[in-house]
Order: structure tokens, then C-alpha cells, then sequence
């Protein structure tokens, strides 16, 4: 096994320390731990540490851990190991995910058996995950050939989907397909009860609700060429942003390109769910895929997507790569190709999410005479990507979530 990063969550200073030191010595491979106070802190951790493995304390200040594990963690596919004093929680911590559970010892917090039993959870963890990663790779996924011509009727749109070609192969194994659209179901349902714990953290901060920016408001950015591409990037709570934009664009739009952070077993689902919700088609992008008017595609999790003009064609480059700034796949890998491939004749959207991928690359696209238009604060579920492209000053306009495929489409139109 190679490096195993784990991040400890337990209000006990004490408690945290002394298990980092078991799990260092019960470990054969080499080990990088973090460690947070509360749920509140775990979060950031998750984002700039991107553990393997996280070890997750129930009763502590705040928010105890199996709510925290229910609200937010399923959007990380983080495989974690509950401990708690009290084995009642385990029901209720198998219940919201949990890949283990076990009650802590009673007096000695040390206990060298104690920690061998969490070591050894840990490494199961990390394992079980990484044969659901590798099964997930081997699905039969419903990729769709974008058509030489594309239709422009929005009529037939159910019968269109059911009539999508397959791709012969290795049909995945019955049980990680239960497992992976199980847990496809948890990261769209939890986004509402992620929003409800954001708005609790900005009530605890002091900080005062957001005032949401009216469509009245907000001025239509006017593009220097006709708009060719559109590129949208999105973390926490985008898989329901992106829903409901995709879901608002009617045909004919230029081809549109996605990064959503996501685990590589839900990007497929995730383009397919919408494939059959929308005008326009979707699907998971594959390497080399052309890029066609009225198509969107979702960038596979755990690859980087690249966008490529070939002599005035624009092709995709979908390859595993390194992260950049801790994603794989990274909006700002997106961002930058479409910035030096397509430049002023391009679109880009930064929706809800945690952190600042994007921002960077967006301000590179806006240099390049592209239009860039960010969600504003009062309708994203976590207002970290989309703030810090605006303050630095790679926004043109921010827009509710509801306006943003109307701003999309007069854009597009102009």
C-alpha cells in the first residue's frame, strides 16, 4: 500500500495524539495524519488535506459526528471509521455510511490492542474503497457517440434516452452497481441537509444572511465573438446546481464542458441522470470526443479534462493526471485549456463549492476576452469557489442560481 493519509476528528487533544502515535506504529506503510477538533474543522481539513481514511469521533461540540457523516461526508466518498464510547451509535453510524465501527476502551485510551483494532479498520477501509474505485472503472458505461448531425427538436426527449448505444465489454459486478447508484442517491438527497448545515455554521459565525442578488440587477455581459463553448466548473453542492442550469438550457446551445468534483464511480451516473432529464444531451467525457452543439460533458472522477483545438476543432483531452491544487478532476485544469484553446469565443460558469479551484484559470479566461459569470452567495450551498474568483476579479457578474441559465442563454443568443 502506498502512503495513507488519515484525518482524526475528536475533541480530545489527548485522545487524537495518542492514536496518531498507534496508527504510526500499527501501519506497515507510511503514514500522514492531520487531525481536527470538530466537524467544523474537519471540513476544511477534507478539502486541503483530501485524506484516504477518516477516523470520526461521535459526541463532540457542535455537531456530533454521525450527523456530520450524514450531512457532508457522502459528497467525499470518504471511507470512515466511527469510534465511540457508547456502542448504541453503531446501528445509527452503520446506518449513515460508516465503513467500521468500534467502541472505544472504557479507561486506557492507549490500549496497544485497541489501536491495533483501529489500524487494522483503517487499512480494510482504504482497500474496500480502492476495489470499489477499480470495479467502478470496469462498468459498462452508456457512453453516447455525439451524432454527425444533431437534432434539434426537444420532442422525443424520453425515447432519444432509452435508445442510447452501449458499449460491449465487461459487464460491472451486480453488487458495486447496487452500491454505487445507492450511494449516487445520498449525494443528490444530502445536498438540501448540506445547505441547512451551511446556513447553521453562518448563524454560529455572527455573520449575516446573504442578500441575494436580484435578476433585476444583474446586467447581461456582452461577448466579443459569438460563443463557441461553455465551460462550467463546480464542487459541493453542484451536482444539483449544475442539475438545474443544464435542466433550464434549450437547443440549440454551443457544446459545454464540466468539471464537478465528484468520485470517479458517480460521474457516470451523475451524466446519465441528467442525460435523461434534459433538452440537451449529456454524458461522461471520454478521450479524444469532439465536441458537438447541444451536448455537455462531465469530466470522469479521478481524471483531468482538457479542452483541445485541433484546427479549429475542439476535441477533449481525458487522461488520469496528477491533482492540481488537490482535485483531480480540477476546474482549473479546464479552465486554463479553455483559455489558451478557445479563448473570447468561450463562456465559463463557477457554481457552489468549497475552496478556490477555478478561480485562478477564470481570471486567465477572462483575460482572454472570455465571458465568466459566478453564483452569488445567497443561492450557493458553500460560497468558497465562486467568491474567490470574485474577488479576484475574474467574475464579469454574479447571478443567483435560478438566472444563471437565463444569462447563459442571452449570452449565447447575443
Amino acid at each position: 500500500m502506498s502512503d495513507l493519509k488519515i484525518l482524526i476528528v475528536d475533541d480530545s487533544l489527548f485522545f487524537r495524539e495518542a492514536l496518531a502515535r498507534g496508527l504510526s506504529s500499527n501501519i506497515s506503510s507510511k503514514t500522514v495524519i492531520e487531525k481536527a477538533g470538530d466537524p467544523f474543522e474537519a471540513r476544511d481539513k477534507i478539502l486541503s488535506f483530501d485524506p484516504d481514511v477518516m477516523i470520526l469521533d461521535v459526541e463532540m461540540p457542535r455537531m456530533n459526528g454521525i450527523e456530520f457523516l450524514r450531512r457532508l461526508i457522502v459528497q467525499y466518498h470518504l471511507p470512515t471509521v466511527v469510534l465511540s464510547s457508547r456502542p448504541a451509535y453503531k446501528k445509527l453510524a452503520m446506518e449513515v455510511g460508516a465503513a467500521a465501527f468500534l467502541e472505544k476502551p472504557s479507561t486506557t485510551l492507549g490500549s496497544w490492542d485497541f489501536m491495533k483494532m483501529v489500524a487494522n479498520e483503517v487499512v480494510k477501509a482504504k482497500l474496500y474503497s480502492d476495489r470499489l474505485v477499480q470495479g467502478s472503472q470496469l462498468q459498462t458505461p452508456a457512453p453516447v457517440s455525439a451524432p454527425s448531425t444533431p437534432a434539434t427538436s426537444t420532442a422525443g426527449i424520453a425515447s432519444r434516452r432509452s435508445t442510447i448505444p452501449t458499449r460491449t465489454g465487461v459487464e460491472a459486478p451486480k453488487g458495486n452497481q447496487a452500491i454505487v447508484n445507492n450511494n449516487m442517491n445520498k449525494v443528490v438527497a444530502n445536498v438540501k441537509v448540506m445547505s441547512t448545515m451551511v446556513r447553521d455554521i453562518k448563524k454560529q459565525s455572527g455573520r449575516p444572511e446573504p442578500v441575494p442578488i436580484t435578476m433585476d440587477r444583474v446586467k447581461i455581459p456582452v461577448p466579443p465573438r459569438k460563443v463557441e463553448l461553455i465551460a462550467i466548473g463546480a464542487s459541493t453542492g453542484g451536482t444539483e446546481a449544475v442539475s438545474e442550469v443544464l435542466k433550464a438550457l434549450r437547443r440549440p446551445m454551443p457544446p459545454i464542458v464540466i468539471v464537478q468534483h465528484i468520485p470517479p464511480m458517480f460521474s457516470r451516473l451523475f451524466a446519465e441522470r441528467l442525460n435523461n432529464e434534459c433538452d440537451i444531451n449529456v454524458k461522461e467525457a471520454e478521450n479524444g470526443d469532439q465536441l458537438e452543439p447541444n451536448w455537455a460533458y462531465v469530466a470522469p472522477g479521478s481524471k483531468q479534462m482538457r479542452v483541445k483545438n485541433i484546427g479549429g476543432v475542439f476535441t477533449l483531452d481525458v487522461n488520469p493526471g496528477p491533482k492540481y491544487g488537490g482535485h483531480c478532476p480540477s476546474v482549473n485544469v479546464l479552465f486554463e485549456s479553455v483559455a489558451d484553446n478557445v479563448g473570447n469565443r468561450a463562456m465559463g460558469v463557477i457554481l457552489t463549492g468549497m475552496g478556490e479551484d477555478g478561480a485562478k484559470m477564470m481570471l486567465k479566461m477572462r483575460k482572454a476576452g472570455c465571458v465568466t459569470i459566478g453564483q452569488d452567495e445567497a443561492s450557493a450551498v458553500v460560497y468558497g469557489m465562486p467568491r474567490v474568483a470574485f474577488e479576484l476579479g475574474a467574475v464579469m457578474q454574479q447571478v443567483p442560481l435560478h438566472g444563471i441559465a437565463s444569462v447563459i442563454t442571452a449570452v449565447v443568443r447575443h
